[in-house]
């Protein structure tokens, strides 16, 4: 954050200012810039005149942030500590928000969506309620020329009813509880908890929830500007993958792939990416899994 302060007599523009600058070093590509202040004053001939708008300020002016009206104040010059009556302000300029997230997570990533995420996935999706990103790993994580692993989601017979979360930021917790599980612990659970490319540790990757597959799939659709989680992959999304997505490093095989919620006891949902529709199927069938990844 840079601060500047001036001090602005009655009849011309300030003569003085001091310059105090913070910066804060971010590490990682597409940083947004800090918040900018302004700290403004001009003097008054006494305790008891009013602050008003100095000559040359426009309307415009007034988009300078919620306190940028002039305030009454009392001030200690620099020269010798004498001081006077002051009006002041501040003008805030914000900062810029990262395409693909909320302002409110800007200053804190360092990856947008698009980019390669620091286990080697593609960022997919940026959750603006805790600013995690998450990152899809390769279509070869399974093994070099794989089109992605398959896996049964459990032994189809048995229900794990902690596995239940549907919502972005509930896949981890549903791949735990899978793993938790005697009759799925051998399954898609152990498959993707295993996974351990450079820059990452096993137990970090896991299987998305529904939610977090249908970002995936809708992601796979629009890549530059995919839409929201919340909305259905199947038709509104568009019908098939986006052209060179489906031919790169993390295109989706167009075949049916496994989330880790559960709908009810032995069924689990799956999406298809090939259209985007989605259902639950007998949780012993043998479906397509990739992990994901949260940062």
């Amino acid at each position: 954050m840079s601060v500047i302060k001036s001090v602005r007599p009655r009849k011309f523009l300030a003569a003085l200012s001091v310059l105090f600058m913070v910066v804060g070093a971010l590490f990682g590509a597409n940083v947004a810039s800090a918040d900018s202040v302004q700290y403004q004053s001009y003097q008054r001939a006494s305790q008891t005149e009013a602050c008003a708008a100095q000559v040359g300020e426009t309307p415009w002016q007034a988009s300078w942030g919620a306190d940028s009206s002039w305030k009454p104040s009392w001030e200690q010059w620099a020269n010798k500590g004498a001081g006077g009556w002051v009006c002041t302000r501040s003008i805030t300029w914000a900062k810029t928000p990262i395409p693909g997230s909320s302002s409110g997570c800007a200053v804190s990533l360092a990856y947008r969506v698009g980019d390669v995420g620091p286990g080697g996935g593609k960022v997919f999706y940026i959750d603006s309620a805790s600013c995690l990103r998450y990152e899809m790993a390769p279509k070869t994580w399974s093994g070099a020329g794989t089109p992605d692993a398959q896996a049964t989601w459990c032994d189809g017979l048995t229900d794990v009813p902690s596995a239940n979360g549907t919502a972005v930021g509930t896949g981890a917790a549903n791949t735990a509880a899978m793993a938790a599980s005697s009759a799925c612990s051998s399954d898609a659970a152990a498959a993707v908890l295993a996974y351990a490319p450079a820059g990452t540790t096993a137990g970090q990757w896991f299987l998305p929830s529904k939610d977090e597959l249908n970002a995936m799939c809708n992601y796979s659709r629009n890549p530059t500007a995919p839409a929201a989680p919340s909305v259905s992959c199947y038709g509104s999304a568009g019908s098939t993958q986006d052209v060179t997505f489906a031919a790169g490093t993390y295109g989706f095989a167009s075949v049916d792939y496994w989330s880790s919620s559960q709908d009810f006891a032995n069924y689990a949902w799956y999406q298809d990416l090939s259209v985007g529709y989605r259902r639950s199927g007998n949780e012993g069938n043998a479906l397509r899994v990739r992990p994901v990844r949260a940062f």
